[in-house]
């Protein structure tokens, strides 16, 4: 494969990565990780060196994990209890199969209040947890975002320099 080749493919995949950090069903940061290891494959293991694809793969990892945990995350800071957290986690992951993006945006946050409201009868502490929820969703997805872009400007450095 020729390196332009090989660039085309790393960047599609890195570009990728930061789409797919927004779209909940598209595992960004996934994405992002198989553009640089496949380019560093492609390279011999050259480039980036060793001390960098730990700092990309690192960056990947966290992303990968504000992505499986952000919005339960959320859940349990916004007052929602372990069982709450486990049917949004339930619906989310249900939700992403059929419905997408937005099923996700609103139906976990009507699981959080639904399940909150049935177990402590108090409306507003139920809004609330539905709330924070609402918030952690929308900041996972921008804290991917600027994950996944991270790693696209940063190798994007790597082979410049």
């Amino acid at each position: 494969m020729t390196a332009t080749g090989v660039l085309a493919i790393t960047f599609g995949l890195l570009i990728a990565g930061v789409v797919g950090s927004i779209v909940p069903v598209i595992p960004g940061a996934l994405l992002s990780l198989v553009g640089i290891l496949f380019h560093w494959w492609a390279t011999g293991y050259a480039t980036p060196g060793t001390v960098l694809l730990l700092v990309f793969v690192g960056i990947a990892l966290v992303a990968m994990l504000v992505d499986l945990f952000g919005g339960a995350f959320a859940a349990s800071q916004g007052g929602a209890s372990t069982r709450t957290v486990v049917a949004a986690i339930a619906v989310s992951l249900v939700l992403a199969v059929f419905t997408g993006p937005i099923g996700i945006l609103v139906g976990v946050p009507a699981t959080v209040f639904a399940v909150e409201w049935y177990r402590t009868e108090d409306s507003g502490q139920a809004q609330r947890a539905a709330l924070v929820t609402t918030l952690g969703i929308l900041a996972s997805a921008l804290v991917q975002a600027l994950l996944t872009t991270t790693l696209l400007l940063g190798f994007a450095l790597v082979i410049l320099l």
